[in-house]
């Protein structure tokens, strides 16, 4: 099993935090057919190949994942996809 987990400092209220990652949520959950859960600042993601967590902070959001077997294989374009998105949701704050 790979283990994927990386991090983004924002200057955004919690409330567009939040906006923000459900936006990506909504679309891993049409896209992958993925269950997508909040649980007070924690976005819990569950789907029979990947389980992870989005959490929220008051200035970084954290996204750790553990892929199944299958998708270990892919870990790398993986971990890009999730660093675009970051990228494009979270740009560093003093940018």
């Amino acid at each position: 099993m790979s283990q994927i987990l990386l991090r983004r400092e924002h200057d955004l209220t919690a409330a567009a935090a939040r906006e923000k990652v459900e936006r990506v949520a909504d679309v891993l959950a049409k896209r992958f057919d993925a269950k997508c859960e909040w649980q007070g600042d924690v976005l819990t993601i569950k789907h029979p190949t990947v389980s992870g967590t989005v959490t929220l902070g008051s200035n970084e959001v954290v996204v750790a994942a553990k892929l199944g077997r299958m998708l270990s294989m892919f870990r790398g374009r993986i971990d890009e996809e999730l660093e675009r998105v970051l990228d494009r949701e979270f740009p560093k704050a003093n940018a």
